[in-house]
């Protein structure tokens, strides 16, 4: 039965929005751009590229890296709690360690992201890893 679900299914399938860019910011190589779909917002971090206001763009993600939430609750089912170990960023990246039983686990997220959430240092978050996103590797 999985195998017959499965069968017909492109598991690198793309979803494809065309958006206007709103807003750019350029920091070390790397672009932050604020993107607009009929009023709604998409943030979009990329390395290289020579975007312009107003520009229009398609954005473009796999279907397994769209995850599901009907708040608290996230569809990713890899949800750990840990305390912020320490913020570095600059206007557009931010990496976030998490004190994870002693091992730091580290996440790349937007700056803007950091703020709006109000991710401190000390403080514990959810952090979430897609079991789609995880490789195996033996020891």
């Amino acid at each position: 039965m999985v195998r017959e679900f499965f069968k017909n299914m492109d598991m690198d399938a793309v979803n494809r929005v065309l958006c206007r860019v709103l807003e750019k910011r350029d920091e070390e190589r790397i672009t932050f751009l604020k993107l607009d779909f009929l009023g709604e917002r998409f943030g979009v971090m990329s390395v290289g590229g020579d975007f312009q206001i107003s520009q229009k763009v398609w954005v473009e993600f796999k279907e397994s890296d769209v995850m599901i939430s009907l708040s608290p609750k996230i569809s990713a089912r890899n949800k750990f709690l840990s305390q912020v170990k320490r913020i570095t960023h600059n206007s557009i990246l931010s990496r976030v360690v998490f004190d994870f039983h002693h091992q730091e686990i580290c996440s790349l997220i937007s700056y803007e992201a950091v703020c709006d959430l109000g991710i401190k240092e000390g403080e514990f978050y959810y952090w979430f890893v897609k079991s789609s996103g995880i490789a195996l590797f033996e020891e």
